[in-house]
């Protein structure tokens, strides 16, 4: 039956006798009287061995008074040796981090691990733009750069021709 058509359907296609509610009940009463339900039913089909609750109590007890003791190992000195390495790991970063006197600025970043950096970083002219603001850039920064003949060859042997392609 397809789906679509399930609103359609008007009959829910399970028929039962035409008098079946009426006797059900009946019906049912007489099959809890009949002695052959009930006797079938009587029979678990599990066994218990004679007298298995008067010695059970008595296994039960010489098992527990017979256990043998399992022997116990000691973590102790294994913890002191962590206590220890964790003492020794912080003095030593303490140290590290207490005797550096080099001071990081922008001066003395290389400029090739900071193009390296923004290289790998795939940001776009309009991320680079968004930083900078009107009022700090000029025409007149562009206009009296100077930029050496080595310099110019350089860039251009480094660069690949199809950076130099605008889209």
């Amino acid at each position: 039956m397809k789906k679509n058509n399930l609103h359609n359907v008007k009959s829910p296609g399970f028929k039962t006798p035409k008098t079946y509610f009426e006797s059900f009940e009946a019906d049912f009463f007489e099959r809890l009287n009949e002695k052959e339900a009930i006797t079938s039913s009587e029979v678990s089909g599990f066994t218990v061995p004679d007298n298995y609750f008067d010695t059970v109590e008595s296994k039960i007890l010489d098992e527990i008074q017979n256990k043998k003791e399992t022997p116990v190992i000691n973590l102790k000195p294994k913890s002191r040796f962590y206590y220890f390495a964790g003492i020794a790991a912080s003095i030593a970063l303490l140290f590290s981090l207490g005797f550096n006197n080099d001071n990081i600025t922008i001066d003395n970043l290389e400029t090739e691990i900071l193009e390296s950096y923004l290289y790998q970083e795939d940001y776009t002219n309009d991320d680079y733009a968004s930083l900078f603001k009107s009022d700090d850039i000029s025409v007149t920064d562009f206009i009296d750069i100077n930029i050496s003949d080595e310099t110019l060859d350089h860039y251009f042997e480094n660069v690949d021709t199809e950076d130099l392609i605008f889209e």
